[in-house]
């Protein structure tokens, strides 16, 4: 290298005015996608969930006056009540998911039979601003208000 262009790579500096401009727009861009997607949550206290299989509403559980209602009887739904909460067993054929809802309002999936076991793993529904889903058993929990941004959940 000669030491004409090494006296010039010294010289420059290390960004250019435009390199720093187009940093800061992404960096405004993830600010305000962070803002909006964390600040444009429904965290309203849950009224009610209900439960689909395969497409299907199967169970629906009012947080507000305490009642449930078995909605179809594709599958095969058992509901035990201990007084703080309800557990739900769904089974469609050899699959089944047991679904404990607390009455004090939240819920979650505490055991399934399939491979994955993510909708075990998925944290519990404490407001209307989530879902939980089994892939392999086509089985989702909505909150009533539950409104998702593109309007259907894929099952």
């Amino acid at each position: 290298m000669s030491l004409k262009k090494i006296e010039s790579v010294k010289k420059d500096r290390g960004f250019k005015i435009w390199d720093l401009i187009i940093y800061g727009v992404i960096i405004a861009l993830v600010v305000i996608t962070f803002t909006v997607v964390f600040t444009t949550r429904d965290t309203s206290p849950l009224s009610g969930i209900r439960i689909y299989s395969k497409g299907v509403a199967v169970f629906e559980y009012s947080f507000e006056n305490g009642k449930y209602n078995i909605l179809s009887d594709a599958n095969e739904i058992e509901v035990s009540d201990n007084g703080e909460s309800l557990t739900v067993k769904i089974t469609s054929g050899k699959e089944y998911n047991l679904v404990e809802i607390v009455k004090s309002g939240s819920v979650s999936i505490k055991e399934a039979n399939c491979h994955s076991l993510d909708c075990v793993y998925m944290p519990a529904i404490k407001d209307n601003s989530g879902f939980i889903y089994c892939s392999p058993h086509a089985l989702r929990i909505v909150p009533f208000n539950f409104d998702p941004d593109d309007g259907n959940i894929i099952v």
